[in-house]
């Protein structure tokens, strides 16, 4: 049995053969749910897949370091390991930077993963945000917006980001050890394939929310 750890804040995944298996649309759920100690046959009941199903997926966890043996329990002389995370969020590089070695189904389970988590904990908070508060709301705010943009402005608007995104990661590591409230920022930014219309043609299939600032400003 593993040495039992409480687990650590973060923890970088640098390797890719440990990216593989972390970016796993079931073992990301098993990660979850490992947040507690748990077994397998626990972990199984709640997501409602046999038990044998899974032991394949966990010793691959166990072997790469994301999850550890915490305790045991021993029925009719059966040994049941109970599983825990080695950190209570993993860290890794962004798979768009990994180039072609990185597999397209690890990097989709990666950002479904994200957004999925995104949408609940956005969810949440604006079912919990106090209804008495001065508009627009600081917290939970959500836009979404649609520009054309030239080589040069898109280079300007990409180094901005950046910098944001950079002065938040310098803000989380300062204050990790704090117990003050905790925020999500998520940045999604691409080029919209979808929209391959000619300047000024509008395209009214769906309202978009930047066509509202009520909406926009939630």
């Amino acid at each position: 049995m593993d040495i039992p750890k409480e687990p650590r804040p973060d923890l970088w995944i640098r390797d890719l053969e440990t990216i593989k298996v972390f970016a796993d649309p079931l073992r990301l759920r098993i990660i979850k749910l490992m947040q507690t100690p748990q077994t397998v046959k626990a972990i199984a009941a709640v997501l409602e897949i046999p038990a044998a199903k899974l032991y394949y997926h966990v010793n691959l966890l166990h072997k790469h370091n994301l999850i550890q043996v915490v305790d045991q329990n021993l029925e009719s002389g059966i040994v049941e390991k109970i599983y825990q995370v080695t950190a209570r969020q993993f860290m890794l590089a962004n798979p768009l930077l990994a180039g072609a070695d990185f597999p397209t189904e690890a990097a989709s389970a990666i950002f479904t993963d994200l957004l999925q988590e995104t949408v609940q904990g956005f969810q949440q908070a604006l079912a919990a945000r106090d209804s008495n508060e001065a508009m627009p709301p600081r917290h939970p705010f959500l836009s979404q917006k649609g520009v054309r943009l030239n080589d040069a402005q898109l280079t300007a608007l990409h180094t901005r980001l950046d910098a944001l995104i950079k002065e938040v990661t310098a803000l989380a590591q300062e204050k990790a050890a704090t117990d003050e409230p905790r925020y999500e920022l998520t940045v999604v930014f691409y080029k919209n394939r979808s929209y391959a219309v000619a300047p000024g043609t509008l395209a009214s299939c769906r309202q978009r929310l930047d066509d509202s600032t009520e909406l926009a400003e939630v």
